[in-house]
C-alpha cells in the first residue's frame, strides 16, 4: 500500500506577465487567452460552438463542463450570456477543472483586462477559494460554479454530473498532452448527456480521433484569429428531461433541516418542515463555532472537511458575531501536529497560521455565529408543522437525536453523546479552543462542551459537575479563572456515526437522511444539504463522488 500523501494546497501556476495583453504559463509555454481578443475567442470557440444560447432555451437546468479554468474568462463570458439570454426559471451549472489555480490577486490582475466583465469578476474574486484542493461550490444567483482543483483524471473520476456542453481549453496538446488523452475523452463521454456539444480551439489529430473513439461526431470548423481551424463535436441523442421532485417534507428544524430548506430555495422549491417545538436541539445553542477540521493526510474526506468549511464561511458571513479563533496546543503531540499543518499549509496563511512562539494555531477567518439568527432567517416563511401530512412524497429525515425514534433502519448506526455548555463571568478578547472552547459573547463567556455517553437518565438535565469541568478546563488552558454566571447552562445531544463521518443519502425510494454531523453540524450541514438536493434535482454534485459513496447509509 502506498504511503499516504500529505494534504497541501495545489501547486501555483508559474505566470509570465511580460506580455501586456495576457498572462502566460511558463511551465507550458502557452498563453491563457488569445492576444487577438480573448473574449471574442471564447464566444466563437466555446459558446457558439456549443450552440449557445439557443441550446439552453426551454431547459430548466443546463450544465457546462470545462477543462482548464485558468483566469475564469470562459466562465464569466458564459455567465454574462446567461444573464442576457437565460430561460425563465432556468439554472446554469458551470463545472471547471484546474490543476494550477490562480490566487485571488492573480485572478484580479488577469481579469482587469476585461472591465466590461467587472460586474461578474468582482463577485467571483469575492468568493474565490484560492488554491485549496478538491471541490468548491460558489453561488451567483441562478448560476452555480463548481470548481475542482485537482489533476484531470482524479477530477473526472470524482465528478458526478451530466454535462450538456464541454469547453476544452487546456494548454496546447503538444505542450500539455495529459489533458487531451484518449482516456480523458472517454471519461468526458461517460459524463455527458445525450446530445452534448464540445467546443475547442485545437484540431490536433489525436484529439479528433480520441473524440471519435469516445462516440462523438467531430467536425472541423473555421478558426478564430490566427488559428485556421477549430473543432466542434456532438454526442448523438437527445437530453432527458430534468427531474421534477415533488414538494419535499423535511423532518427537523435544526441546522441540517434549515440547510436543506436553503438548498431547495435556490432551486425555487419550498419544502414543508416538521418540527417538535419541545425538542432541545443542539442547533439552538447560544452560539456556534465555524472552524475547519484539519487532517494531515490527503484523503477525499480531508478535502471535504476543508471544502465544507470554506462553503460555510460564505453562507454564514452575514450572521457572524466575531471573526478569528485561536486554537491552543494542549500537548506536545498537538504542537508537533500544528507544526506539520503550518508546514503543509492545506489552507493559505491568511486562513491558517501556526505561531510557534505562542504555541497556537491562528484561524483568522473562523467564525462565531448566532444559530438563532440563522435559523430564524433560513426558516422564515416556511410552513413549520408539528405533524407530517397524511400523504408524503419526498421525505428527508434531518432530526438529529430525534432520529432514533423516527427511523428503524439496519443501515443506520449512530452514537449519541451528551454535551453541556456553561455561562461564565471572565475576561477573554478572542475566541479560543483547546479541545473545549471559550467564546466571549455580549451575555458573558460561553464555555463548552462536555462529552458524555448517554446513561439512560435524562440527557438534558443539567449537572453541576459538568459546569465545574468546563470552568476547570478553561483555567487549565488559559491560566485564567472564571466563575459561573447566573445565566442557566444548557445540555443537548450530539449524533455521530461509528466512523465519525456524516451520514446522508437515500434509505429507500423517496426517503432520504442527513444526520451524524457530531459537533460540526454548522460546518458540515450547508454543503451536505446542497449535495443531497443536487442529487435529488439532477444537478452536479458539489462533493467528490468518493465522499458521496463513503457517507451513504450502508
Amino acid at each position: 500500500m502506498p504511503a499516504p500523501k500529505p494534504l497541501t494546497q495545489c501547486d501555483p501556476p508559474q505566470l509570465d506577465w511580460s506580455r501586456p495583453s495576457t498572462p502566460a504559463a511558463s511551465d507550458f509555454g502557452d498563453i491563457y487567452f488569445s492576444t487577438d481578443g480573448g473574449l471574442e475567442e471564447t464566444e466563437a470557440v466555446f459558446l457558439k460552438a456549443c450552440g449557445l444560447p439557443e441550446g439552453w432555451q426551454d431547459r430548466t437546468r443546463y450544465t457546462i463542463g470545462e477543462l482548464g479554468f485558468g483566469s475564469g474568462l470562459n466562465f464569466l463570458a458564459a455567465w454574462r450570456l446567461w444573464e442576457a439570454r437565460k430561460p425563465e426559471n432556468g439554472r446554469l451549472h458551470f463545472v471547471s477543472i484546474e490543476k494550477y489555480p490562480f490566487d485571488a490577486q492573480q485572478l484580479q490582475q488577469a481579469l482587469s483586462a476585461w472591465p466590461e466583465l467587472e460586474t461578474y469578476s468582482s463577485q467571483l474574486i469575492a468568493q474565490w477559494p484560492g488554491r485549496v484542493k478538491g471541490f468548491h461550490r460558489l453561488h451567483f444567483g441562478s448560476v452555480t460554479l463548481t470548481l475542482i482543483h485537482d489533476d484531470i483524471l482524479n477530477a473526472l473520476d470524482s465528478l458526478d454530473a451530466r454535462i450538456d456542453a464541454w469547453f476544452l481549453d487546456g494548454f496546447s496538446p503538444a505542450k500539455n498532452p495529459d489533458m487531451w488523452s484518449a482516456t480523458v475523452m472517454e471519461k468526458l463521454a461517460d459524463l455527458s448527456s445525450p446530445g452534448a456539444r464540445v467546443g475547442t480551439f485545437t484540431v490536433a489529430g489525436f484529439v479528433r480521433q480520441g473524440l471519435k473513439d469516445a462516440g462523438f461526431i467531430v467536425e472541423k470548423k473555421d478558426g478564430f484569429g490566427r488559428k485556421r481551424h477549430r473543432l466542434e463535436a456532438t454526442l448523438p441523442g437527445n437530453p432527458p428531461p430534468a427531474p421534477s421532485p415533488s414538494r419535499p417534507t423535511i423532518i427537523g428544524a435544526g441546522i441540517a433541516g434549515a440547510s436543506l430548506v436553503q438548498a431547495f430555495a435556490r432551486r425555487g422549491i419550498k419544502p414543508i418542515v416538521i418540527h417538535d417545538p419541545k425538542h432541545k436541539a443542539a442547533s439552538h445553542n447560544a452560539a456556534a463555532l465555524i472552524k475547519p477540521r484539519l487532517d494531515l493526510q490527503d484523503r477525499p474526506e480531508s478535502r471535504f472537511f476543508l471544502a465544507s468549511y470554506l462553503y460555510a464561511l460564505q453562507v454564514y458571513r452575514d450572521h457572524a458575531l466575531t471573526e478569528g479563533v485561536t486554537h491552543l496546543a494542549k500537548s506536545e503531540a498537538e504542537t508537533a501536529r500544528f507544526t506539520k499543518l503550518g508546514t503543509q499549509a492545506p489552507l493559505s496563511a491568511d486562513h491558517l497560521y501556526f505561531n510557534k512562539d505562542k504555541n497556537q494555531l491562528n484561524l483568522n477567518h473562523a467564525l462565531v455565529i448566532s444559530p438563532k439568527a440563522i435559523l430564524g432567517d433560513w426558516l422564515r416563511d416556511i410552513d413549520l408543522l408539528e405533524d407530517a401530512p397524511s400523504k408524503n412524497g419526498l421525505t428527508i429525515f434531518a432530526a438529529g437525536y430525534g432520529l432514533k425514534e423516527l427511523v428503524d433502519d439496519p443501515n443506520i448506526h449512530l452514537r449519541f453523546s451528551r454535551g453541556q455548555l456553561t455561562w461564565a463571568d471572565g475576561n477573554l478578547e478572542r475566541p479560543i479552543t483547546y479541545g473545549g472552547y471559550a467564546l466571549p459573547l455580549k451575555d458573558g463567556l460561553l464555555l463548552g462542551a462536555t462529552h458524555q455517553r448517554l446513561d439512560g437518565t435524562d440527557p438534558f438535565a443539567l449537572k453541576e459537575s459538568d459546569d465545574k469541568e468546563n470552568l476547570d478546563s478553561f483555567e487549565t488552558f488559559t491560566g485564567q479563572a472564571a466563575t459561573k454566571s447566573q445565566t442557566p447552562s444548557r445540555a443537548s445531544v450530539r449524533v455521530t456515526t461509528t466512523d465519525t463521518l456524516p451520514l446522508l443519502g437515500e434509505l429507500n425510494e423517496g426517503v432520504w437522511v442527513l444526520t451524524g454531523l457530531g459537533s460540526r453540524g454548522f460546518v458540515f450541514a450547508p454543503l451536505l444539504a446542497e449535495a443531497i438536493v443536487s442529487k435529488i434535482c439532477g444537478d452536479p454534485l458539489p462533493i467528490a463522488k468518493q465522499n458521496w459513496l463513503r457517507f451513504r447509509p450502508r
